[in-house]
């Protein structure tokens, strides 16, 4: 068969099977464990999708090991090791990936200042090797405080808990802080990123006197949910969060996108490169949809009462 006839060929195939035409490779490059469900998600994606590891796709899931060095050797392993495409999450894999390669197609997963971040030029037009999804982390972080207030009313003073090392987390921590203001509320500002440094930045907020905390969304905050949501329940602190996932282990609320929905939708990303597509040509996209999500179980531990007006209005309620 001439070449020409086997591209008119496979042009004329269907998604699956062209899927099925070519052994893809993947990488999925992240700083901490995977929150529940999105590893599953991104490989149900790609699924959906026609790749099926095993037989036309392998997927090489890297964890960075936490320090600038070690964490440029092990994105500089996985570029070298002849991936057709790298998924990162959070922003420092995405920015670890960005100084592995300027080859290999990047797509970054719930990124939240792309642009801030300098991994792409703009939303429309990234440019270079790199697009994605952002997840309106800096522009959503004003809304989760008016939440908060509305939801937990009579808190005067806030802890904002950030992790300094994560670009998109100080951005957004700097958001939170003005929302705050607005509201005419001085916000006490601590860094925690490991196990020890959440219950030592819990222990401090208590011992100051605040009266409820604000996590800044980032990788550690969901890797030690369980461990943040225990310790805030001790010390009867109202928590307030982007994901869902720290909710469901007991911290009191959050509003953001379903991270397990971006896991599957970055997969999208990942088709049209692997057909053909440059990144610079597709726009990074936003998300639409946010979730409420609030635990009742919490309010109760903490003695607090969530209105009707509020329940009625959250999208998931653990009870």
């Amino acid at each position: 068969m001439k070449r020409r006839d086997l591209l008119v060929g496979l042009a004329a195939l269907p998604q699956a099977a062209y899927a099925q035409a070519r052994r893809a490779r993947i990488g999925l490059l992240a700083t901490s464990t995977l929150p529940p469900g999105t590893a599953e998600a991104f490989r149900d994606g790609l699924r959906q999708r026609g790749y099926v590891e095993g037989q036309n796709l392998t997927l090489d899931i890297v964890v960075l090991p936490g320090a600038p060095e070690p964490d440029a050797r092990a994105a500089a392993t996985l570029a070298g090791s002849g991936v057709d495409v790298i998924a990162a999450w959070p922003t420092p894999a995405a920015l670890a990936a960005q100084r592995a390669t300027s080859t290999i197609p990047i797509v970054m997963v719930s990124i939240g200042d792309p642009i801030g971040a300098g991994l792409v030029k703009s939303l429309a037009r990234p440019a270079g090797n790199i697009t994605g999804l952002s997840n309106l982390g800096r522009d959503l972080s004003a809304k989760q405080i008016e939440l908060f207030l509305e939801t937990v009313p009579g808190l005067k003073r806030i802890g904002v808990v950030q992790n300094a090392l994560n670009p998109s987390s100080v951005g957004q921590s700097h958001e939170a802080q003005e929302a705050l203001r607005a509201f005419h509320l001085a916000p006490q500002v601590v860094e925690a990123s490991s196990a020890a440094t959440y219950e030592e930045a819990l222990v401090r907020l208590s011992q100051s006197g605040i009266d409820g905390v604000f996590f800044v969304p980032d990788a550690s905050t969901s890797e030690h949910r369980s461990l943040i949501a225990r310790q805030a329940i001790a010390h009867r602190l109202p928590t307030m969060f982007q994901r869902r996932e720290n909710v469901e282990v007991g911290g009191l609320m959050s509003y953001g996108a379903n991270l397990v929905d971006i896991f599957r939708q970055a997969t999208g990303y990942v088709d049209r490169i692997l057909k053909g597509a440059r990144p610079a040509d597709l726009p990074v996209e936003q998300p639409t949809t946010f979730e409420l999500a609030i635990n009742l179980k919490t309010a109760q531990a903490l003695g607090r009462t969530i209105s009707p007006s509020i329940l009625a209005r959250a999208d998931k309620v653990i009870e």
